[in-house]
């Protein structure tokens, strides 16, 4: 795809030199930087253009995407080129064995930073061997040109600098990609328990309560007396209010209402409300900036207060809780803390679902969770996040 250009042409004051302005911007093919075969990319835009260069474009990305599919055979070609080099050099040939042996190096060096320390190693020790030969030929009877060999040390240190940083990248990409392998595996838990508690609140509240009118319903219609008709009927209008209630609350569990617009103290303090025992919400001036938080983070800052609240209020016996927010460094911090009866996470197995939906929520905003509680002593869950424009940045 070629660079995109708009005209744009403004009639304004007619005069007779400039009886309109035209304007000219054009767009150029994006291409991100991060990746290799942008790079090719934009090295190929530069030496073709036309239909001649978009199809040696498209040749060279399906030959980049191939290679990276297939890392034997990149390691293959490599080999076979610094085997051919280090042939070449014993040969007579128009290119200077000096020359031939730097790019014995090159290859090493392309070597130890796709494929890290192990294996550029033993070619290091597979490549020291036609290049001593080479310096040393007069001693074998070759008529061969000398050959300095005082840098070559320093190139294979260069090499295994290189290998070392490959291997730490590797392996720092495969513990982030492990992390977040297990933290999707835990939200995938996390989601699936709540679809069961929601589908179990459905069937045992809502259901419940409507099957409970419609039998009241039954009963109304089949009444002999105006009397016992209309006590039915106001029975059923008290049904209907008790799951209209309760389909609101689940509503409003599921989906703070307006939570992204209105910030998260305002929707904190509706929660605190609706909490079934007193909560009281303490903000400073900072946490209370609705724009203090992307929306995703609102929700999930949100969402991680009201399982706290939620536990609070079914296991800590407390007469009351109390949620603080405060703005401190580019970060919200978020205190949620009862005098209840606490609890103690030593020598549990596995923690709550709950609970570890809490700490999963925390890391996934780039923050931090601890809970500390311990029996007779209440529980303190104290939660940090970054605020919009550092969020991510560990």
């Amino acid at each position: 795809m070629g660079d995109f250009s708009i005209v744009v042409e403004s009639a304004g004051i007619y005069t007779r030199n400039q009886p309109f302005a035209r304007y000219r911007l054009t767009i150029p093919t994006y291409t991100s930087p991060a990746t290799p075969e942008a790079a090719l990319r934009t090295t190929v835009g530069a030496v073709g253009s036309g239909h001649a260069g978009e199809g040696l474009r498209e040749a060279i990305d399906r030959v980049w995407r191939g290679l990276g599919t297939r890392p034997r055979i990149v390691q293959l070609l490599l080999d076979v080129a610094g085997v051919t080099f280090a042939v070449l050099a014993f040969a007579h040939t128009p290119l200077s064995a000096e020359f031939l042996f730097h790019g014995v190096f090159v290859v090493l060096a392309l070597h130890a930073f796709l494929f890290g320390l192990r294996g550029t190693l033993l070619r290091i020790g597979i490549a020291s061997l036609p290049l001593l030969l080479y310096a040393n030929a007069h001693l074998v009877g070759l008529d061969e040109q000398s050959l300095e060999l005082s840098e070559w040390p320093l190139m294979f240190v260069i090499a295994i600098i290189v290998a070392s940083m490959a291997d730490k990248r590797q392996k720092t990409s495969r513990l982030y990609a492990a992390r977040f392998r297990q933290a999707s595996e835990r939200l995938l838990t996390v989601q699936e328990e709540e679809r069961r508690r929601i589908a179990g609140e459905l069937h045992d509240g809502v259901g419940q309560v409507l099957t409970a009118l419609t039998l009241t319903l039954d009963a109304a219609g089949s009444a002999q007396a105006l009397d016992g008709a209309v006590d039915h009927i106001r029975t059923a209008r008290r049904l209907s209010d008790t799951a209209l209630s309760e389909t609101r609350d689940l509503a409003h569990r599921m989906r703070p209402v307006r939570s992204e617009e209105r910030g998260l103290v305002p929707s904190l303090r509706d929660l605190a409300s609706q909490s079934g025992f007193p909560v009281r919400v303490v903000a400073d001036d900072g946490a209370m900036d609705p724009a203090l938080l992307g929306p995703m983070a609102t929700v999930e800052v949100y969402r991680i207060v009201q399982e706290a609240l939620a536990n609070a209020a079914r296991h800590s016996g407390a007469a009351q809780a109390e949620v603080t927010l405060a703005c401190r460094d580019d970060r919200l911090n978020v205190t949620v803390a009862d005098q209840g009866v606490g609890f103690s996470r030593v020598g549990q197995d596995e923690p709550g679902i709950g609970l570890a939906g809490m700490e999963e929520r925390a890391e996934l905003l780039g923050g931090w969770l601890r809970i500390t509680s311990r029996p007779a002593d209440g529980t303190r869950v104290e939660l940090s996040v970054p605020v919009v424009g550092q969020q991510g940045v560990r």
